[in-house]
C-alpha cells in the first residue's frame, strides 16, 4: 500500500513539474510572455474579447446541454445546478490525467442534490456521445478542408498524430453506443464483475450487484426515453456544432489580435480540430506540452515565427489556465454536502435568470 501511495504521489508530482516546467518555458523563453508583454499595447482587443466570448459560450452550452439530458429523466433538476455541476467537471477534467476525474465528480455531485447515479451517469454518458460523435464528423470535415488547403504542409508525423486521435475516437464512440443500447452486453460484463469478486469475498456483494443492477436499468431507460425524444436529439446535437465551433474559432479570434490578417478563417477551425483530435489522449492534465506543440505545429504556417510563443500562451490562458482559475472556486461542491439542491419545482434557465422561484426542497435521498 506505500509503494502505491509513493508510486501515486511520484506520478502527481512529476505532472506537476511538467506542466509547471512548460509554462515556465513559454513565459521566459524568446517571444514569449515578456514579448506578449511589451506588444500588448498594439492589440486589437476587441478580438481578444471575442476570443473570451467564445470560451465563455464553451462553458455555457456545456452547462445548458447537461441541463437539458438530465431533466430529460429528472423534471426537477435545474440549470443553476446544472451550471455548477459543469464547473466542477470542468475544473477535475483540467486538473486530472486523461481528464478522467471530470466526469465521476459531476456524477457525485448531482447525486447529491437528489439525481440518482443511474440517470446521472446516463445523463452524461449521453452528452459525451453527443459530444464526440459531432467532434468525430467535425473533424472529417477538417480533413476534407486542409487536405486540399494550400496551407496545410503539416509534417507526416503530425498528421500520423491527427488520424490516430480522429481514429480512437471513432473507437470510443462505437464502443459508448454498444453499451449504451445493449442492455445484454453490460448485464454480462456486471455477471463477470460478479464472478470475479466473489472469488474475493467481498462484503454484501450480493447487495451492491443489486444495486448496480437496478442503476443500469435506470442507465438504459433513460437513454431509450432520450432518442424518443427526436427534438432534444436535433437541438443537442445542433447546440455541440455551435459549441465546437466557438472552442475552434478562438485561435482565429486570436489570430486577428495579433493583427494578422490573411488567414483563412476555415483553415485554423479545421486545424484547431486537428490540435483536438492529436491531444485527446494525452495522459498529462490539459494534455500539457502536447497541446503546446501540436498548436505550434498545425499552425506553423499560419501565425508568424515571431508572434507563434505569445499566440500559443494566449490561448492556454483563455481555454485552459483561465478555466482552471475560474472553476477552481466550484471544486468545493464535491467536498460540501447540501448547498444546493434540487429544487421542487422544474424551471427553465430563462425563469432562473428572471429570479425565478426562490424555494428549495431538501435532497431526496435518491427518490422521485
Amino acid at each position: 500500500m506505500k509503494k502505491k501511495r509513493n508510486g501515486k504521489s511520484i506520478f502527481n508530482i512529476s505532472v506537476i513539474v511538467i506542466s509547471l516546467g512548460i509554462m515556465v518555458y513559454f513565459c521566459v523563453s524568446e517571444n514569449g510572455v515578456i514579448d506578449l508583454i511589451r506588444t500588448a499595447g498594439n492589440f486589437d482587443y476587441g478580438w481578444l474579447i471575442m476570443a473570451i466570448v467564445c470560451n465563455a459560450v464553451n462553458i455555457l452550452i456545456d452547462a445548458y446541454l447537461i441541463y437539458r439530458f438530465t431533466r430529460n429523466s429528472c423534471p426537477t433538476f435545474n440549470f443553476r445546478t446544472a451550471f455548477k455541476t459543469s464547473m466542477v467537471g470542468q475544473f477535475f477534467s483540467a486538473v486530472t490525467p486523461f481528464s478522467t476525474g471530470g466526469q465521476p465528480m459531476q456524477i457525485y455531485v448531482m447525486s447529491k442534490r437528489g439525481v440518482k447515479p443511474g440517470i446521472g451517469t446516463s445523463a452524461l454518458v449521453q452528452r459525451f456521445v453527443v459530444y464526440q460523435s459531432t467532434l468525430v464528423a467535425y473533424s472529417i470535415l477538417a480533413i476534407a478542408i486542409l487536405a486540399n488547403s494550400p496551407n496545410s504542409n503539416f509534417s507526416p508525423l503530425m498528421w500520423s498524430f491527427a488520424v490516430f486521435g480522429f481514429a480512437s475516437q471513432a473507437f470510443v464512440i462505437l464502443m459508448l453506443l454498444l453499451f449504451s443500447f445493449s442492455r445484454k452486453l453490460t448485464h454480462s460484463l456486471l455477471n463477470l464483475a460478479g464472478k470475479l469478486l466473489s472469488k474475493m469475498h467481498m462484503k454484501n456483494l450480493e447487495n451492491k450487484l443489486h444495486g448496480f443492477e437496478e442503476q443500469l436499468t435506470m442507465f438504459h431507460e433513460s437513454n431509450r426515453e432520450l432518442y424518443k425524444n427526436r427534438k432534444l436529439v436535433v437541438e443537442t446535437y445542433v447546440l455541440t456544432v455551435v459549441q465546437l465551433t466557438a472552442m475552434f474559432i478562438i485561435p482565429y479570434c486570436i489570430y486577428r489580435t495579433f493583427n494578422l490578417s490573411g488567414g483563412r478563417i476555415l483553415d485554423m477551425i479545421s486545424s484547431q480540430a486537428f490540435v483536438t483530435m492529436a491531444t485527446c489522449f494525452i495522459p498529462l492534465p490539459g494534455a500539457a506540452g502536447a497541446s503546446e506543440v501540436s498548436f505550434m505545429g498545425f499552425f506553423a504556417s499560419l501565425f508568424p515565427p515571431e508572434t507563434m510563443k505569445s499566440a500559443v500562451l494566449l490561448w492556454r490562458v483563455i481555454t485552459y489556465y483561465g478555466v482552471i482559475l475560474f472553476c477552481a472556486p466550484f471544486s468545493r461542491l464535491a467536498k460540501h454536502r447540501n448547498d444546493d439542491p434540487v429544487e421542487d419545482e422544474p424551471s427553465s434557465p430563462e425563469e432562473e435568470a428572471a429570479g425565478g422561484t426562490e424555494e428549495q426542497a431538501a435532497p431526496q435521498d435518491g427518490k422521485e
